[in-house]
């Protein structure tokens, strides 16, 4: 079991928001570039991942707040969703992708009610870090909304990596995968990897919806037409 100071490890999630902060200015440009809803969203999720990285800092800082705790787990659900919406632009059809955005935008205002009319306790913190579930409803809905997206940027990447043999998705796959592996380093007590592995997992988001292209082959893909445009 590892042990890590709240100092460590405010100065860790500080850091992390700066650095995806920088990931979400770049994105914002390149929607202010091409004003397409697809880096809208991915704008959008990427803040909504530094909102929720800056209130684990707060968390850690030892300061408690209900509604803060209730924000925390609506924005860490929705923010999942936003991303996919982007994915979606590139990866549906248009009639799909607006009956995805409907489920979406539904299971979003679910995710809101739940996160905000159940009560939660300080319990759900354990040396500043949110080890505990919330409440039933909000899991349960969170649920109805995360799982689908995560399984659209996995198994719609992959698919179309392999169709259009734009390897820069796999990327995306592999980033959906860290960030869901992440959540069980809390059970075992590793903060601190938690919050880098989160890091990451953006970071290979990122390069897979087209930012920050590493390499001769992921630079050729990055240029080559997105799939379904």
């Amino acid at each position: 079991m590892v042990d890590i100071s709240p100092d460590a490890g405010t100065v860790s999630l500080v850091l992390l928001a700066a650095l995806t902060t920088i990931l979400a200015a770049v994105e914002a440009r390149r929607y202010a570039q091409r004003s397409t809803r697809a880096h809208l969203f991915w704008t959008a999720g990427l803040a909504l991942v530094v909102v929720t990285l800056l209130i684990e800092a707060v968390f850690y800082f030892g300061t408690w707040s209900a509604p803060l705790a209730q924000s925390y787990f609506f924005l860490v659900a929705i923010l999942v969703g936003l991303l996919s919406l982007g994915s979606a632009e590139l990866l549906l059809p248009m009639r799909a992708r607006w009956a995805y955005a409907a489920y979406m935008v539904a299971l979003m205002g679910v995710v809101g009610f739940y996160s905000f009319t159940e009560p939660v306790d300080a319990s759900i913190l354990s040396g500043g870090v949110v080890t505990g579930n919330p409440p039933l409803d909000v899991v349960v809905a969170s649920t109805l909304l995360t799982v689908p997206a995560a399984a659209l940027m996995v198994v719609g990447s992959v698919r179309s990596a392999l169709q259009s043999r734009q390897w820069r998705l796999l990327s995306l796959a592999a980033g959906i995968v860290v960030i869901s592996a992440a959540g069980g380093l809390y059970i075992v007590a590793v903060p601190i990897t938690l919050y880098f592995a989160e890091f990451l997992g953006v970071f290979l988001i990122y390069v897979g919806f087209g930012g920050y292209p590493i390499g001769a082959a992921v630079r050729r893909a990055a240029a080559a037409p997105s799939p379904g445009a």
